[in-house]
């Protein structure tokens, strides 16, 4: 009877760690759902520069630098400033077909840094169910959340978020994404408004032997 009664409260006991954990981890999922809310609306109001460098076996190929801003449906555009590329220019079909291979890898960082960007703006909903599911640790003043299959089956994402702003301080990903599987890694920074934006980041693309370098500069307010 005593070892039933004691099996009994260990379970109960149990239980009720069990629930009230899940009850903080609603709570912290929630906080950083709205911390994140309020940071990209601030967010909007600024248009920005994103340069980004793409090496080849660590030849830099292309550089190119765009102009980054919110529209009014709250979906992020970009217009292309500048496009350089290291290769020399041929003539003719080699020509053509050199520009096509350009044409390509342009569209291929584009897609991997658009593709990189949406671990970064999750939907509360996404939050509510990465922090459900996710190993969360709260630790020397940054929550650690690790999980597999948030956007797409067999990625991994691993944030690390300010215990106190419940803002980002950096995100890595690995991904299998459509046919190039990429990892990147993101470091965040702060303007004086306290406006938190993604600062410097690296893609891999192992199948492309392709590294893209990110950097996001020149904030300025909208008018």
């Amino acid at each position: 009877m005593k070892k039933l009664t004691h099996l009994l409260f260990s379970c109960f006991v149990f239980l009720s760690v069990s629930s009230l954990m899940a009850q903080d981890n609603a709570h912290l999922a929630l906080d950083i759902a709205n911390a994140q809310e309020k940071n990209r609306a601030q967010l909007m109001t600024y248009s920005w520069q994103r340069s980004s460098k793409a090496f080849m076996n660590e030849e830099e190929k292309v550089h190119t630098l765009v102009k980054v801003w919110f529209n009014t449906e709250g979906k992020m555009e970009s217009s292309v400033l500048s496009s350089q590329s290291s290769a020399k220019q041929a003539r003719g079909v080699r020509g053509r077909a050199q520009q096509n291979a350009g044409e390509d890898m342009l569209a291929l960082i584009e897609h991997s840094i658009n593709m990189s960007i949406k671990y970064v703006y999750l939907s509360k909903g996404n939050w509510i169910d990465l922090v459900d599911l996710a190993e969360v640790k709260v630790d020397g003043g940054v929550v650690k959340i690790d999980a597999k299959d948030l956007l797409v089956k067999g990625d991994e994402v691993h944030y690390i978020i300010d215990d106190g702003t419940k803002l980002f301080k950096s995100i890595k990903v690995s991904s299998p994404a459509d046919e190039n599987s990429f990892t990147s890694s993101i470091d965040f920074k702060t303007m004086s408004d306290g406006t938190n934006h993604p600062g410097h980041t690296e893609i891999m693309i192992p199948s492309e032997s392709l590294k893209i370098i990110v950097e996001n500069i020149d904030y300025i307010k909208q008018q």
